[in-house]
């Protein structure tokens, strides 16, 4: 007896795996659900954990400098649910301890030593992860450290940045800084070597209108110095300029002889801005000849000098920057 061979269909092969694809993704998923129930039994359980922390401190009051750290660790208990566990872990550095000192009431013990309530650190732990209070308890009820009085100096503040600008654009006027002075902390001896202060490097690209920026203050030295504002103000006025020229004529007053120069007037040329660019007249510029030395007896050019200006324009230039002269008797 002849046995005839099965073939199976390329319709019966896709389903098989479309079948097998199926079951997988459906144990998949089983997988995914039951982890996720454990993982949520879990996290909702009660745990006691225990945390050691090294302390540092920063931003002492101004007028007062930290000198010493007589608490450099800490132990923390906290017993809380898993959730808040995980929510602490996740957004804190459970190892270290970082105090702001501007954040918390500082006790004065006498002397040089002064001293924070951990019950402090207890609340805006509390407040940070939603944990109840009592369930966070420190090693220690206070924590200690020295600190010392300093001088203070009211030093110019120097505002540091770099501008570039739109074409055509510049400084209107004075970049103005507010306030100007500032009050730096520290012992006396290095403050007699502080005579100004400076804000950190400003870079402002493709300027083309007024600018007012925050910045902050550059500390020389904050292991030594303490600043009483941390950031400052400064102010840019921006403004488009043009350049132009106007005919002055030469003033001969300066000398003692009866002059006539060749030509009589000159050309000034300057740059201003578009603002003030119809407030500029001719009687606002002085051009007259530089003396000096100058045997004008024997000289065959008089060199010129510009005098006087308005405040307002610059790059000023004279053309011809020397003229003839005659003498007449």
């Amino acid at each position: 007896m002849t046995r005839k061979k099965k073939f199976r269909s390329r319709n019966d092969s896709t389903e098989s795996v479309s079948r097998y694809r199926s079951e997988r993704f459906v144990f998949i998923m089983c997988i995914f659900i039951a982890t996720s129930f454990w993982l949520l039994i879990k996290l909702s359980q009660v745990y006691n954990v225990n945390y050691e922390l090294n302390v540092s401190y920063k931003n002492p009051p101004a007028g007062l400098r930290l000198t010493e750290v007589t608490d450099t660790t800490l132990s923390l208990n906290v017993t809380a649910r898993g959730f808040s566990i995980l929510k602490m872990n996740l957004f804190e550095d459970m190892d270290k301890l970082d105090i702001n000192l501007d954040n918390y009431s500082i006790e004065e013990d006498g002397g040089d030593k002064y001293s924070i309530y951990t019950s402090e650190l207890t609340m805006n732990l509390g407040q940070l992860t939603g944990i109840d209070e009592n369930k966070i308890k420190f090693s220690k009820a206070v924590l200690s450290f020295k600190m010392e009085k300093t001088g203070v100096k009211e030093v110019p503040l120097i505002p540091d940045f770099q501008m570039n600008f739109a074409s055509q654009y510049d400084l209107y006027s004075q970049v103005n800084i507010s306030p100007e002075k500032i009050k730096i902390y520290g012992p006396q001896s290095a403050l007699d070597t502080i005579h100004s202060v400076s804000t950190e490097k400003l870079i402002l690209n493709n300027v083309s209108g007024d600018i007012v920026e925050r910045v902050s203050v550059k500390n020389p030295n904050p292991s030594i110095y303490s600043i009483g504002d941390d950031d400052v103000t400064i102010y840019f006025q921006v403004a488009k300029f043009t350049d132009s020229h106007i005919t002055v004529k030469v003033n001969v007053s300066n000398l003692k002889y009866k002059v006539q120069t060749f030509p009589s007037q000159v050309e000034v040329y300057y740059t201003v801005a578009q603002m003030d660019f119809n407030n500029v007249r001719s009687h606002q510029f002085i051009v007259q000849p530089v003396i000096g030395d100058l045997d004008i007896v024997h000289a065959e050019e008089l060199p010129l000098k510009l005098i006087q200006q308005p405040d307002f324009v610059r790059n000023v230039r004279i053309v011809p920057a020397e003229v003839e002269f005659l003498i007449i008797k």
